[in-house]
């Protein structure tokens, strides 16, 4: 009878662990990483400033038959893309005190606080950097969108980074519910398998420094990905990429990342009616 009762008493255990499990990996629902809204008793000292936290599915590959805007042809092409869900929280800080604290000589940006995301990925496969800045592609994007937003995610609006521009919520609000974006990027040589992907507009952190040239230069604070794929050595069919590190805060200069021209008009029109929006 003891044996039986032992015997119940870790089938109930095991059981509830693998409940436990399940409710944990039902609640991430594929994001794998997050970068947590953090900053250091320094960065506090930017009295107006806001960090979300972000959590990242990884990085992967999908082909998607294109309109030639040219020709009106269909082709297919591949496209890298990066699924996200951000929130604004209340700002967790390291028990330090750096005794420095920043100083800002510039007036603070009128309206409300936006959120403007950025994604730049950068490869380095043998030594060999190639940059590129995140595009926008409707038919791209309701492919990505059938893929991902499934099950627990179906009734959740998946934006590119236009239409996901917006004001940022206060941190009190608790009708706001997480923002589901994605980026994705084309023309990556697709035996790539070393790469870091920046995501910027999740903070309007920043620090000043000195250029080069000895000019003030402006440092944004970004989160980075650093991402590789196994290769063929382990799985010739491997599409999907594995985060080397965990997403981390940095400070990047502001002309460290190249946009698409069309596509930074856009954003700026998007802005707009965000804060006109705002404002009403």
């Amino acid at each position: 009878m003891l044996r039986i009762l032992f015997l119940l008493a870790i089938l109930c255990g095991l059981s509830a662990s693998a409940f436990s499990q399940g409710t944990t990996a039902s609640l991430r629902r594929g994001f794998e990483a997050t970068a947590p809204a953090v900053a250091t008793a320094e960065e506090l000292a930017q009295g107006d400033l806001w960090v979300m936290e972000v959590d990242f599915k990884p990085v992967r590959l999908i082909r998607v038959a294109t309109t030639d805007p040219q020709t009106g042809e269909k082709r297919e092409e591949l496209f890298w893309y990066i699924v996200y869900r951000a929130v604004n929280k209340s700002l967790k800080s390291p028990a330090q005190n750096t005794g420095t604290l920043p100083v800002n000589n510039y007036d603070p940006a009128p309206g409300p606080s936006l959120l403007i995301p950025e994604f730049t990925l950068v490869t380095d496969d043998a030594g060999r950097q190639q940059v590129y800045p995140d595009v926008v592609i409707p038919e791209a994007e309701a492919a990505i969108a059938r893929r991902e937003m499934r099950g627990a995610d179906r009734d959740n609006v998946l934006k590119n980074t236009v239409e996901v521009v917006q004001p940022v919520r206060p941190t009190d609000d608790k009708a706001a519910a997480p923002i589901y974006g994605m980026a994705m990027w084309r023309g990556i040589d697709p035996e790539t398998d070393s790469f870091k992907v920046y995501a910027g507009g999740f903070s309007n952190g920043y620090r000043e420094a000195k250029g080069p040239d000895g000019k003030p230069l402006i440092l944004r604070r970004e989160i980075v990905l650093d991402y590789w794929r196994p290769g063929d050595e382990f799985d010739p069919n491997e599409r999907e990429f594995l985060f080397r590190t965990q997403p981390r805060w940095i400070y990047r200069a502001d002309e460290a990342a190249p946009t698409d021209p069309g596509q930074d008009a856009l954003k700026a029109a998007s802005a707009a009616a965000a804060t006109s929006r705002a404002a009403d």
